[in-house]
């Protein structure tokens, strides 16, 4: 039997629609993560697309264990990085807790309704690029091998109008837009908002400062910034500039131009392998550090302690989530960025260009 995840969105409605009408014999899982989460009407929509299956329908209850993602998501910005909820979740609680507790139910596989591709080469599961221009496997890079063995992706040749017309042909009133979203604790006002009711931690405003150090102005507060950040700056400077660094232990943040960005590459921590099992020489592959960011060249060295180095000269921020792609879209590793790292680039060694 294969449970299938249901938010009381689009998404994993079609994928149940689509294991149903190929004979599988499914039930339907929704994790309760808060008292929030899922809200009452998309309980409802769950326990409705399981009546119109025909099919059992469990509430999982995980609110003890979501508290260390709405933690981890706290304390990441307390410290000026940028965290990953989605993805530290899909980890931790969806392909860890309640896949473990489907199985108690007698479930043999889990499905949900990600946009991505399940591949299987040389004894090991990976996920890579789906055919949906806004494929998801970059939320599944933490993922490891043995739950990716247990899983099922239905929507992997699916597009979004695709999912609007299988949900057309059914009696299932769902919105088009009643899709599953990011980061789905924190509401509509926002991070910040979030952060300061549930850790009680309150911003203040700060100075603004250049690459050299210099004050050029004044912020609301180093929380509401990240790296990389053009917008909402404040204050006009008469030209694009980028969030640089954020100091929370000084409340300040430096802005500059993209060629200023001082660094060259990053340490990458906690790597999770998936296509390959190990990086033991350099590199060379392509690099995301933001899902909404196209794959860019990077070279990836075997580091101390189980670290990759990563050579990367664009922007990023330690806490985000690094996926290593191959050529083909398939995802190599993945890892959290922890620190800057500046590589001798005049002393990489010859290339393993396998992965390009």
């Amino acid at each position: 039997m294969i449970a299938a995840a249901l938010s009381g969105g689009a998404d994993s409605a079609a994928a149940a629609i689509l294991l149903h009408d190929s004979g599988e014999k499914i039930c339907g899982v929704t994790g309760h993560f808060s008292e929030e989460n899922p809200g009452s009407l998309h309980m409802e929509r769950a326990l409705h697309i399981c009546r119109y299956l025909g099919i059992e329908h469990h509430m999982l209850d995980v609110r003890k264990e979501f508290t260390t993602i709405k933690d981890y998501f706290c304390d990441e910005y307390l410290k000026g990085r940028t965290p990953n909820p989605c993805v530290i979740c899909n980890r931790d609680i969806k392909f860890a807790v309640l896949l473990k507790m489907a199985m108690h139910l007698g479930a043999d596989m889990v499905a949900t309704g990600h946009y991505v591709r399940k591949g299987f080469e040389q004894g090991r599961y990976y996920v890579s690029r789906a055919r949906e221009k806004n494929s998801q496997e970059y939320f599944l890079g933490l993922v490891p091998q043995e739950a990716l063995k247990l899983s099922v992706f239905p929507l992997e040749e699916i597009t979004k109008p695709g999912v609007r017309a299988i949900l057309d042909s059914t009696t299932l009133v769902i919105p088009p837009r009643e899709t599953s979203q990011d980061v789905c604790f924190i509401g509509q006002e926002g991070y910040v908002s979030f952060i300061r009711s549930y850790s009680d931690y309150q911003s203040k405003p700060g100075v603004i400062l250049d690459v050299k150090g210099r004050v050029i102005g004044k912020h609301r507060g180093a929380l509401h910034y990240t790296i990389g950040q053009r917008k909402g700056l404040g204050m006009g400077f008469g030209r694009k500039v980028y969030v640089l660094g954020v100091d929370m232990v000084h409340n300040t943040i430096t802005v500059g131009d993209l060629w200023q960005w001082p660094h060259k590459g990053f340490v990458l921590k906690g790597v999770n392998y998936m296509k390959i099992p190990a990086v033991t020489r350099p590199t060379e592959a392509f690099v995301k550090v933001r899902y909404r960011q196209r794959a860019e060249k990077a070279l990836i060295m075997p580091g101390e302690e189980g670290d990759l180095f990563v050579a990367y000269g664009r922007l990023f921020s330690p806490g985000q989530l690094a996926v290593v792609y191959d050529h083909d879209g398939a995802v190599l590793c993945a890892g959290i960025i922890d620190s800057p790292f500046d590589y001798p680039m005049d002393k990489i060694p010859d290339l393993d260009e396998a992965a390009v």
